[in-house]
């Protein structure tokens, strides 16, 4: 079960590169409305990664009982075109110029008009449209899931991961939580510090988990 737990929150540790949810949730603790705003994103987030975790382990050890448990060629091939994905997309970030004055994005203007619930909504629904996390998160999974863990091992296995894939909202939320008094400073401390090195996070993080994604992936078809 260690080997599975490893491979499984080292993968979901992909999670980190959701630069986006880290300055949501940052912007809606520094809002007028505060940490419940905050709070609620996070909350959001995190409970609907953990229900799309659950619910697939269910659905495919399900597959396993009914169909062929021979996981085949699939997910390794999955893991080494999402790793190559990843690896283009820390070259493409390389080979786009600088911009000198990014434009704040739209957010920013309805961010004090949010309330806790529509954060935990928005919070939900950034997990289920955002393509690219869901692909990071579910790649994870798939070590779960093809593994040969009992049930209820995998579906605590699936809840870690999607609580350490959660950590780029959870670490804010804490911060805030924990340290009320000086949380404003550091989270804007850390927005603006991400905001000055959009550039290398964009480089250097999309190329770090893509090799590990492409040597995972040539392990298991070697």
């Amino acid at each position: 079960m260690l080997s599975v737990l490893f491979q499984s929150l080292l993968l979901a540790s992909s999670g980190l590169l959701s630069i986006g949810s880290i300055t949501i949730v940052i912007l809606l603790l520094i809002s007028d409305q505060g940490w419940r705003n905050g709070l609620g994103y996070a909350l959001g987030y995190t409970s609907a990664y953990s229900l799309i975790g659950v619910s697939a382990v269910l659905l495919g050890y399900r597959a396993m009982q009914t169909g062929n448990s021979e996981p085949g060629i699939f997910v390794p091939i999955l893991l080494f075109v999402l790793g190559a994905l990843l690896v283009w997309l820390a070259l493409r970030n390389w080979r786009n110029p600088p911009v000198e004055n990014p434009e704040p994005p739209r957010f920013f203007a309805i961010v004090d008009s949010i309330t806790p619930l529509k954060a935990f909504g928005f919070g939900a629904l950034v997990s289920v449209i955002n393509f690219k996390n869901l692909a990071l998160f579910l790649t994870a999974l798939s070590v779960v899931l093809l593994s040969s863990l009992a049930l209820p091992q995998k579906i605590v296995t699936a809840l870690l991961a999607a609580l350490v894939f959660c950590l780029s909202v959870i670490i804010p939320v804490a911060i805030y939580l924990f340290f009320p008094k000086r949380a404003r400073d550091v989270l804007d401390a850390i927005k603006q510090a991400i905001q000055r090195h959009s550039r290398p996070i964009g480089i250097w993080a999309p190329l770090f988990f893509g090799l590990i994604f492409i040597l995972k992936g040539l392990s298991e078809l070697l």
